[in-house]
């Protein structure tokens, strides 16, 4: 995958392209974040991604969203 780029939320646009990190692997999709971080200090948001070739709804934090 090369470098490393996380997102740095809170993004402006809603839908934000992403990879999502589940079951070991990095699936593309979107994000919608949160409007403030949690009390565990991190952002969190809803991803929608395809996953199998089924289309999942998740929260993840930061850490398991990347910009693509």
């Amino acid at each position: 995958m090369g470098e490393v780029v996380w997102l740095r939320p809170p993004e402006p646009e809603p839908g934000r392209p992403c990879l999502v990190h589940s079951d070991d692997q990095w699936w593309e999709g979107t994000v919608v974040w949160e409007e403030v971080r949690r009390e565990d200090g991190l952002w969190w948001g809803t991803a929608t991604y395809l996953k199998n070739g089924e289309e999942v709804v998740e929260v993840f934090s930061q850490h398991d969203l990347r910009a693509r």
